[in-house]
């Protein structure tokens, strides 16, 4: 609220509020967050010195967070880049122990013989779905699935098939040319699965929508939830349910990161709000129930807490432990 300035200068001018609310992380009303993240290291997150990391996700097992990333070689020009997926996991989120990449093979004629992108992990009754885009030789791109009952063992992830290629009205996918259709990720609502992707259309840059009463399929592809974008392209679409709304957060290639409240998992959607810092967020719990994002930050993945601002309706998450509302003085005349 902005002071009013227009009024005359009388004496018999009253104050009658002042606000000052600071939303700090200890239970003050409005901003909720637990306050349990308190990992041994001032910059928590992966940060290979020896390859960069692009689109991730990040998930729980048998005491380890597993992050599981494209993959980016340093150096050699000539050396292949996101044939594979970079896979490391940690107790705390600072230290981390690289494994042996996932899905390391490409092999000619396949949907992924060129490129594997954008890895996105959903458990469920102790099997582990890894769905990602996999990019043919002509950049026609699909979401791929494979599986295994054990992801401390990277060589356990299993190929299973092609589970989606978008088919709705006014698509512009095809094979044999570049097709965007990529950046998947799960999410499961009473019996149903809403599969969420990136792609294009007759009327622009889409984020699109596929259900399934699987998580193996097969997808029905619902197409675009938001409007279409006719000068920007949105990528590494996620989402988050909190108290009775859902997160819809997406990046732009040439700003940053957004996100928009829904009522429901396909919307609609209210207007974009900002998230940053940083690309290809994920929103998510870790053990205790904090709220933690990922995101990548000059092709390495910084983690920190999300605050829920309860000021606002629905909450608005930001990144940070501090939220701070201001309300400056109404003056009465009487």
């Amino acid at each position: 609220m902005q002071a009013r300035t227009n009024l005359p200068r009388r004496a018999s001018r009253i104050p009658i509020l002042l606000v000052l609310a600071t939303g700090l992380i200890f239970g003050t009303p409005g901003v909720k967050s637990r306050a349990a993240f308190a990992p041994p290291c001032d910059y928590p997150g992966w940060f290979p010195a020896e390859f960069g990391l692009k689109d991730h996700h990040l998930f729980w097992h048998a005491g380890y967070y597993y992050l599981i990333s494209i993959y980016l070689p340093y150096g050699e020009p000539s050396l292949p880049a996101e044939d594979r997926f970079a896979y490391a996991r940690s107790q705390d989120l600072c230290t981390w122990e690289t494994l042996a990449p996932v899905l390391p093979n490409r092999v000619p004629g396949a949907w992924d013989e060129k490129a594997v992108w954008a890895p996105f992990v959903h458990q469920e009754g102790g099997v582990y779905y890894l769905y990602y885009t996999g990019v043919t030789n002509d950049y026609t791109q699909s979401i791929l699935l494979a599986t295994t009952i054990d992801p401390s063992t990277p060589d356990s992830w299993q190929a299973q098939e092609m589970v989606f290629q978008p088919n709705h009205a006014g698509t512009l996918w095809a094979t044999g040319i570049w097709a965007d259709c990529r950046d998947p990720s799960v999410l499961k609502v009473d019996d149903l699965y809403y599969l969420y992707y990136a792609a294009r259309d007759q009327a622009g840059a889409i984020i699109g929508v596929a259900t399934a009463p699987t998580p193996s399929g097969p997808w029905s592809d619902q197409g675009t939830i938001i409007q279409p974008f006719e000068t920007d392209t949105p990528e590494s679409p996620t989402i988050s349910r909190y108290e009775d709304h859902y997160y819809l957060f997406y990046s732009l290639s040439q700003v940053g990161g957004y996100y928009r409240i829904g009522d429901s998992p396909s919307g609609p959607w209210q207007k974009p709000l900002p998230f940053r810092p940083g690309w290809a967020h994920e929103v998510w719990q870790d053990t205790s129930g904090e709220w933690l994002t990922s995101y990548l930050t000059n092709y390495a993945i910084s983690i920190a807490p999300v605050t829920w601002d309860g000021f606002a309706s629905p909450a608005r998450p930001f990144i940070g432990l501090i939220q701070t509302h201001l309300a400056l003085p109404v003056i009465f005349n009487p």
